[in-house]
């Protein structure tokens, strides 16, 4: 540890010296004089792409993300494209984080300044519609700066490529190569008066082919539904009200204190529609309107959620509940035809196997992150198999119901949750009484998770620690015993090798563990057809060993 506080300590004087005319980053360089700790937390680590594109912290450092690490990033990535040696076009989009504007017009006249034909928007923008304008501008790649649904202090860079997905690791690896080579302070091209900016028809045109592919969803009263929405302060605002609106929805109430941008996200620290704490303002929306539900899109629009009163108590849905209730609502109204398939990742729930292949589909599943999702999508649309697919989703409810982009859409899904709540409130009943429903027709099984944060260089070395503890587990955790472990990292599954260790135990539970790609977690997911199964708790056991 202490020859890594002494690399850093060089390395933050190194950024003291270059960034001596830049009285922002001098004041942030400044806050850290004296802290050890946190200077090699910021000074002794680069940023690395991960689950999602590269995202981390803002602050000082190679190890933060500041307009420094953006420009490097960004010359890496032009070297990385003059190696393909053929005219490039990037689209750039950014959401209305604590610079990503700023962020994204640097990222926009380093690779102008590169030769690189560069467009970004003009305002900011869901990632759905930046996945969407690549083909439509036809551009080669599109980047997005957004930490999704991460806490205020979290920004990062997406990259995207022709066919609208996120790049897959064997891309970022050659590009991370690149970025290696370019330092903070010198070799940067600049040229930001070529940038071309483009105006809001994008948009528009997205939401005319949103409206076309949900329109046939909704078939049920749409009017009777009240609907509290809340873009939780992101870009999600405008197209998803404009969506509910086209497809006759009257009757949706906007959370007022998460209507418009907030950098600081000032009421909902974490705005992740994963988490029932993000829909603490939409609750009181709800109770004042006597709504029936609570749709959220995270602050890039990528993601959604719902909420509602259930038998007078707060429900939140999870990921994978509303993956089952899509998938189930699309079977009903979109019926299947001929041989189609369904894409989840391997962390997500598999009840919706069982619905799915009862009514025909065939389910594909893929490493977690949407990116291997889109590039299923890509491959089969590229052997002319375009009919082929039916719906994509991921626990993370990431989810899409049409291969018109290929990336998870929080907006077309917002209008998915609208149709399926319409239609069961004309019943007489709610999403949840649904989904009690499937459970009786398709068996119960109970979707939970958790995630350990260990932050910092101590953070990652104690993940290390924990992975390799997991990996060493054969016979039993705790009183349960494993019928079957899988390592994906060392054992062949038919998929990219992975950090990912997977327990079937004799109780009919599934464990799944694996550390997070952009944040300092680990994170464990659970299945269990027994509500009483106590792998949860041995689960903390473990955990509270490293604390």
């Amino acid at each position: 540890m202490q020859e890594l506080v002494e690399k850093g300590i060089t390395e933050y004087e190194r950024w003291l010296k270059e960034t001596s005319d830049d009285l922002y980053m001098q004041h942030e360089l400044a806050a850290l004089k004296g802290n050890k700790e946190e200077i090699a937390n910021c000074f002794c680590t680069e940023l690395q792409f991960g689950t999602s594109g590269i995202r981390g912290i803002m602050g000082p450092g190679p190890g933060r993300l500041n307009i420094y690490v953006i420009k490097k990033i960004t010359q890496g990535f032009a070297n990385y494209l003059k190696t393909l040696k053929r005219p490039i076009s990037v689209v750039i989009a950014y959401d209305g984080r604590r610079f990503s504007k700023v962020f994204a017009e640097e990222t926009a006249a380093v690779l102008s300044g590169n030769g690189v034909k560069t467009f970004i928007f003009d305002t900011i923008t869901p990632v759905p519609v930046l996945s969407y304008s690549i083909s439509k501008l036809e551009c080669d790649y599109g980047i997005v700066i957004t930490a999704s649904h991460n806490a205020c202090i979290f920004n990062g860079y997406k990259i995207y490529n022709a066919d609208g997905f996120q790049l897959v690791p064997s891309e970022t690896e050659l590009i991370s190569q690149e970025i290696d080579k370019c330092d903070y302070f010198s070799g940067i091209k600049r040229k930001p008066e070529e940038v071309i900016v483009i105006d809001d028809s994008i948009h528009n045109e997205y939401l005319g082919d949103a409206l076309r592919i949900t329109g046939t969803l909704v078939k049920n009263s749409p009017p009777a539904l009240k609907i509290v929405y809340t873009p939780l302060n992101g870009a999600g605002n405008t197209l998803t009200r404009k969506l509910l609106d086209g497809l006759g929805f009257p009757n949706v109430y906007i959370v007022p204190s998460q209507e418009n941008q907030d950098e600081n996200f000032t009421t909902c620290k974490a705005p992740n529609p994963e988490r029932l704490s993000a829909y603490n303002e939409a609750f009181k929306v709800l109770d004042e309107t006597g709504s029936d539900i609570i749709i959220a899109t995270d602050p890039d629009s990528d993601r959604v959620g719902a909420a509602l009163i259930h038998n007078g108590t707060k429900r939140l849905l999870t990921g994978n509940q509303l993956g089952i209730l899509m998938l189930d609502h699309l079977v009903e109204e979109r019926p299947p035809k001929g041989s189609q398939s369904c894409y989840r990742s391997i962390v997500s729930s598999p009840l919706f196997d069982r619905l799915a292949e009862s009514s025909g589909l065939t389910v594909k599943t893929t490493l977690t992150g949407f990116k291997y999702i889109g590039e299923a999508i890509a491959n089969m649309m590229h052997q002319g198999s375009a009919d082929e697919f039916y719906f994509a989703f991921e626990d993370s409810n990431g989810f899409l119901i049409s291969p018109f982009i290929r990336d998870k859409d929080g907006i077309t899904s917002a209008a998915v949750i609208a149709a399926m709540a319409a239609k069961q409130k004309a019943r007489g009943l709610d999403l949840i009484d649904h989904l009690e429903e499937i459970y009786a027709d398709y068996g119960l099984l109970i979707d939970r998770s958790r995630s350990f944060t260990f932050e910092g260089i101590k953070g990652q070395e104690t993940m290390n620690e924990i992975m390799e503890y997991i990996r060493g587990l054969d016979e039993n955790i705790g009183q349960l015993y494993i019928e079957e472990k899988t390592d994906y990292l060392y054992e062949d599954t038919g998929l990219p090798a992975a950090d990912v260790v997977r327990f079937d135990m004799d109780d009919g539970s599934t464990l799944i563990i694996r550390p997070s790609g952009t944040e300092p977690k680990v994170k464990v997911y659970m299945f269990l057809s027994d509500p009483m199964s106590p792998i949860d708790k041995e689960i903390v056991k473990i955990f509270e060993q490293f604390k």
